[in-house]
């Protein structure tokens, strides 16, 4: 496993710090994953995840203007990459936000990381596979797997999988497995099961 260490700096222990590192790891996990360093801004009220891409420029992930402390607040991502030095050299990759070229994917997880993942930087060369198994107490059993990808995107894809099965299908999360290990969760809907999962690709 290729995630990157946590960031070396005492906020790590600050509770506004903690709090807004865990409600935002469906997009700090992903980052994580592709061996980038991502931190969160605390910049006197207004927070935003940074992520170093070890070529000397980072990743800036906001929303309109910074993140809210509550993520269910976020209706669009911004996505800046820009000089470590000078910020002032930056470029706009991606923009969901109301009034963004990207508007159509709000708050999607897919889309935003499929862009992050063409940049041509030092990422983890892993490649991963997210799947799911469905099961039901009368014995059924079915399996549903995604395709080889990059850890950023499949991590993505699990976190937004994850979220599809809560907020759409109604399940709810039982277990979830922290930081020692790729993600899986187990969900329970009933007489139902799902887990989720991102592995290694056999490919």
């Amino acid at each position: 496993m290729t995630i990157a260490a946590l960031p070396d700096h005492h906020l790590v222990n600050d509770p506004t710090w903690l709090t807004l590192f865990h409600d935002y790891r469906h997009v700090i996990a992903p980052l994580r994953h592709n061996s980038w360093t991502t931190d969160i801004e605390l910049c006197g009220g207004e927070y935003h995840i940074r992520a170093d891409l070890g070529d000397g420029t980072e990743l800036i992930v906001a929303a309109e203007q910074s993140l809210p402390a509550d993520p269910a607040e976020v209706i669009g991502w911004t996505v800046l990459r820009q000089n470590a030095e000078d910020p002032d050299q930056h470029t706009v990759l991606y923009d969901s936000t109301p009034n963004g070229p990207q508007r159509h994917h709000r708050t999607s997880l897919m889309p935003m990381f499929a862009r992050i993942d063409e940049l041509k930087v030092p990422k983890s060369a892993i490649r991963l596979a997210t799947s799911a198994t469905y099961s039901a107490s009368y014995g059924l059993n079915h399996n549903q797997g995604g395709a080889t990808e990059t850890p950023g995107v499949a991590v993505a894809r699990y976190f937004e999988w994850s979220h599809l099965l809560m907020a759409v299908e109604g399940y709810q999360r039982v277990w979830e497995r922290h930081e020692d290990g790729y993600p899986l969760a187990v969900f329970e809907k009933s007489d139902h099961i799902c887990i989720v999962r991102v592995g290694r690709s056999n490919d």
